[in-house]
């Protein structure tokens, strides 16, 4: 992998994770605004019911500006730190208060204007015209008048300030008529990022809260260096791993290609097994990489890359290639015996390498008779591609190829598609094959496909045959051919013709017995 490569990858990682983060801070902090605010309009309705509920206890027990009960107002604005008066007000007018009595002065109409129409709680924030103060009335119904409640507007101001401070946020607490309790009129100025809003269920105000760009800046600030910490861990993790996936790739492509330069590629040979006779009939070809330092790989190591990079059109045709040679000395023990090759759609599909295909046979005239080549059913391809592939069989028919269709069963090919491709061999997968013998949906669904096989007059595989009970359910339903670890195990081709060649041998000692046991004349 460039270098270069390696820069790109790291800093699209490092400008993603830094997105990430001002995602991630953006939404904790409108999750952090909207608990400020739920906590605010708790915070002032629980003041608020705590004046009322003493209020209320007062007035059940005394008549207002009795002296009982201006003692009991004094006590309660002893007790507060936010409190400064309490006045008692009857048509109109201040009739006493915690420290005044019959005063019978009469409202200012800016305070006046509050109490038309309204019946219940009253919250405003206007100047005392009695102390010359600012500060946010609480008022409430008593008797035939009201209580009124002043409160420190200072002290109001300062602690929604601490509150918003320490909550990173800014707050507001205003009045449902007027919105002069505590406003956001300085915050008008700068563009605000989000902002929430929420009303108390009992008094009327609510409380607005919110971040601006300053606001959400200082809070990204704060916590980003640690988050850089994070990001920049995180992303040359992410870059060394993809470096090294490449580097990995990159060798493993350019092994693959010495490989295929140095002819390492070989084949295993399974048998195709008569389920009846276990009769060998032929084998398929599974390809193995026989590495100088790591010796026999698997194809789930290889495949995979040699299949994306293409390479796996050379690895097929050398292993064709060289089962010319095995082939011409396997037909001198078994003439009628095939080889089944896997190859992919997307192969046949190319008209050049299916030429190379033909090319391969011609020079080779012993592929030109039982040779199959199979693709699988899982593999997909577009409508489009149909002609093209049914080409490409029908061109290596001409020169001496059958067709299997591996997996069947698993895929998507439609009755009309595996009818107008015309298939020779279909090899029932395995996982029907298993679980055949325990589950009954199976076994039906098997003897299903079994069916539709034999009306597509085609020969029926059955792969993956891994024990007797299975081999038995596989003839039952009139499978002619199986395929798995029960009978052979892939083997190098020396192994598989040393096993045939004992097969046949004994074969021809059973047959000889047999006609000699007749009569037969040899």
């Amino acid at each position: 992998m460039k270098h270069s490569h390696t820069a790109k990858i790291l800093l699209f990682t490092l400008i993603l994770g830094l997105i990430i983060d001002i995602a991630w801070v953006k939404q904790v902090a409108n999750k952090n605004t909207d608990n400020s605010i739920s906590y605010l309009v708790e915070s002032i309705e629980f003041t608020l019911e705590q004046v009322e509920a003493q209020l209320t206890q007062l007035d059940r027990h005394s008549s207002p500006c009795s002296t009982e009960n201006r003692q009991k107002l004094e006590d309660i604005i002893f007790n507060s730190s936010v409190i400064q008066e309490i006045t008692y007000i009857e048509n109109d007018r201040f009739i006493c208060s915690d420290r005044d009595r019959n005063n019978q002065q009469v409202i200012d109409n800016k305070h006046l204007k509050f109490t038309d129409n309204s019946s219940n709680y009253i919250i405003y924030r206007a100047t005392s015209e009695r102390r010359n103060v600012e500060g946010i009335f609480f008022m409430l119904p008593a008797n035939n008048g009201w209580y009124q409640v002043l409160f420190n507007a200072r002290y109001m101001d300062f602690w929604i300030d601490e509150l918003a401070d320490h909550h990173q946020v800014f707050a507001c607490f205003k009045s449902n008529n007027d919105n002069t309790l505590y406003n956001c009129d300085n915050k008008k100025a700068e563009h605000i990022v989000y902002s929430a809003s929420k009303q108390s269920t009992k008094y009327p105000f609510h409380a607005v809260g919110g971040y601006t760009n300053q606001i959400f800046f200082k809070i990204w600030f704060e916590q980003f260096p640690y988050a850089a910490l994070i990001i920049i861990s995180l992303s040359c993790i992410v870059t060394l791993t993809v470096h090294a996936y490449f580097n990995w790739r990159h060798s493993l492509l350019n092994d693959i290609q010495r490989g295929i330069d140095r002819k390492e590629f070989i084949a295993y040979y399974q048998p195709i097994v008569d389920a009846n006779t276990n009769h060998w009939h032929g084998a398929e070809l599974l390809v193995r990489w026989n590495h100088p330092k790591s010796g026999i790989i698997t194809p789930a190591e290889f495949i995979p890359a040699a299949e994306q990079s293409g390479q796996i059109n050379q690895i097929t045709l050398q292993l064709l290639e060289r089962a010319a040679y095995e082939k011409s000395t396997i037909n001198e023990l078994a003439p009628n015996s095939y080889i089944s090759v896997n190859v992919t759609a997307s192969m046949i599909t190319n008209t050049d390498y299916v030429a190379s295909l033909i090319n391969l046979i011609q020079q080779y005239p012993v592929l030109q008779n039982n040779v199959v080549l199979e693709f699988t059913e899982r593999e997909t391809f577009a409508t489009a591609e149909l002609g093209l592939l049914l080409s490409g069989m029908e061109r290596l028919r001409e020169v001496g190829v059958r067709w299997a269709l591996d997996d069947f069963g698993t895929g998507y090919a439609g009755l009309s598609t595996l009818q107008t491709l015309s298939f020779d061999i279909l090899k029932i997968d395995r996982t029907f094959v298993a679980s055949s013998v325990t589950d009954a949906i199976t076994h039906s669904i098997l003897g299903n496909i079994a069916e539709m096989g034999l009306e597509l007059n085609c020969t029926l595989v059955a792969e993956g045959v891994e024990t007797a009970e299975e081999a038995e359910h596989v003839a039952q339903l009139g499978i002619q051919r199986c395929q798995g670890f029960y009978y052979a195990q892939p083997m190098p081709y020396t192994d598989y013709f040393a096993a045939l060649k004992k097969r046949i041998k004994t074969s021809n000692t059973r047959l000889s017995e047999l006609n000699e046991n007749l009569g037969i004349p040899l």
